[in-house]
């Protein structure tokens, strides 16, 4: 009886065993089901990419140059002779008037070479009167000897004179006509030469005013390189006189620009903060040793406010606007084979790639057709453009 009973015990305590085990089972089972059924199905996530929406509206296409602020004129001024330079009137900073003098050169030999020539032609003329007299005697002696030699051939005619006695006065006559005509010669070369010794009077004056160099309009001096007894030569640069009652803005235009810069268009800058608009003024008709052509914006007035000479301006040329297109980020346009341009847009979280037709480019914009407006444009993913094709899931972050 004890026997059965202690079987009896051992079986229940095998099967409480059995059946605490198959619970665990059960509960593992279950627990490992659970976390298979939250782990990610198999297959790839979406990928993310930044989109932007494209927008309608309005384009310019600009140019960006750097300008330099010049004065509307400058002169070198330089000597016409050599000379030493006497004295410098005038010094950096200073604020001139036009016709001011600004350099005296020595002039003393200049001076006495016109006294020179002035006393040559006061010779000439007191030889010229001299000579006047001396025709007006040989005029009135040839004429008396004219006469009576035309007397002297009735005479001979009559047999009152020898044949020796008519030659001789008519000789005489002869004589006095050629001496006439010498002294008249001499009058004409004294004259020719009383008038070129004036020319050079004249020369010499003109010299004589190149020993003082003025300034050719109102400006300021910026640039002194001489001073007194240093030797002015043609050509060596003594002082810089700028005109700055008007400004302008210059810069270099390469070349591939040429065919969208022209006279007239709009220009703007910014000085201390501040926009400012204008017009290029004149485009040099030909291209420098640089393969550049050199454009120029004038400033005149209030427009010259807070510019300096020399200092450099970023300037942004408006080329032309684009009215009424789609607008989408620069960095958004994917170039393609076969010079085709194309953008990644996300239609019903799939990537579609149509190609465009670029209109114009902006500074960060881009005036496309191809596109409808308000759809989602990528600009960027995390991987770049060569992980993304058409139908691919991708998952938008703006």
């Amino acid at each position: 009886m004890r026997y059965r009973k202690k079987t009896i015990i051992r079986i229940t305590a095998f099967l409480l065993c059995v059946a605490a085990l198959l619970a665990g089972a059960a509960l593992l089972v279950h627990r490992k089901k659970a976390l298979l059924g939250g782990a990610p199905r198999y297959g790839l996530a979406p990928t993310p990419v930044h989109v932007v929406a494209a927008r309608r509206g309005s384009l310019e296409i600009t140019r960006t140059y750097l300008s330099i602020v010049e004065p509307v004129r400058t002169a070198t001024l330089s000597a016409r002779l050599t000379s030493p330079i006497e004295s410098v009137e005038t010094d950096e900073g200073k604020t001139v008037r036009a016709g001011e003098p600004l350099i005296k050169l020595d002039d003393r030999e200049i001076s006495y070479s016109i006294e020179v020539v002035k006393a040559q032609i006061a010779q000439a003329r007191a030889e010229l009167a001299a000579n006047e007299a001396t025709v007006a005697a040989l005029t009135d002696s040839t004429a008396f000897w004219k006469r009576e030699a035309q007397r002297m051939k009735k005479v001979k005619a009559s047999g009152a004179a020898t044949e020796s006695e008519m030659e001789a006065t008519i000789d005489k006559a002869d004589q006095l006509a050629g001496q006439l005509k010498t002294a008249r010669y001499k009058n004409q070369a004294l004259k020719q030469q009383i008038k070129a010794l004036g020319n050079r009077v004249d020369e010499l004056n003109t010299r004589l005013g190149y020993c003082v160099i003025s300034s050719p309009y109102d400006g300021l001096v910026t640039r002194r390189l001489v001073d007194p007894g240093d030797l002015a030569l043609p050509g060596k640069a003594l002082l810089v006189v700028e005109d700055r009652s008007a400004l302008k803005l210059a810069f270099d235009v390469p070349q591939q620009d040429m065919a969208d810069i022209r006279e007239g268009l709009a220009l703007r800058f910014v000085i201390h903060d501040q926009a400012r608009q204008a017009r290029l003024t004149h485009l040099y008709p030909s291209l420098s040793v640089d393969r550049t052509v050199r454009a120029e914006c004038a400033l005149k007035g209030s427009e010259t406010k807070g510019l300096t000479c020399g200092s450099y301006v970023p300037v942004t040329v408006v080329v032309r606007k684009i009215d009424d297109a789609i607008l989408v980020p620069a960095n958004s346009l994917v170039e393609c084979p076969k010079e085709k341009v194309h953008v990644f847009v996300v239609r019903e979280g799939k990537l579609a790639h149509p190609v465009v037709t670029v209109l114009g480019r902006g500074r960060d914009d881009v005036a496309i057709e191809g596109i409808r407006s308000g759809e989602s444009v990528v600009t960027s993913t995390f991987l770049g453009w060569a992980n993304l094709a058409g139908g691919m899931k991708v998952e938008p972050v703006k």
